[in-house]
């Protein structure tokens, strides 16, 4: 048996995906999808100015990743 180390890096060419929600109780509000993290930011920032009690948002960030096997 012999063991190989690897590493897993993200894809260079793929941004991430970044999405957010409302976590307040019953609202079903979402922000729109996309690659930028400082856009997604500002429409929870604007989702919570128009409703005060809004304050906590679920963010979820995707991206593609490759192992690779590392020499020796």
């Amino acid at each position: 048996m012999r063991f190989v180390n690897h590493r897993i890096i993200p894809l260079a060419r793929k941004r991430p995906v970044v999405s957010a929600r409302c976590l307040h109780e019953g609202c079903a509000w979402k922000a729109e999808t996309g690659s930028d993290v400082a856009e997604v930011d500002r429409q929870c920032m604007s989702h919570a100015s128009l409703n005060p009690y809004h304050s906590m948002f679920g963010r979820t960030f995707e991206d593609i990743a490759v192992v690779q096997r590392v020499s020796q």
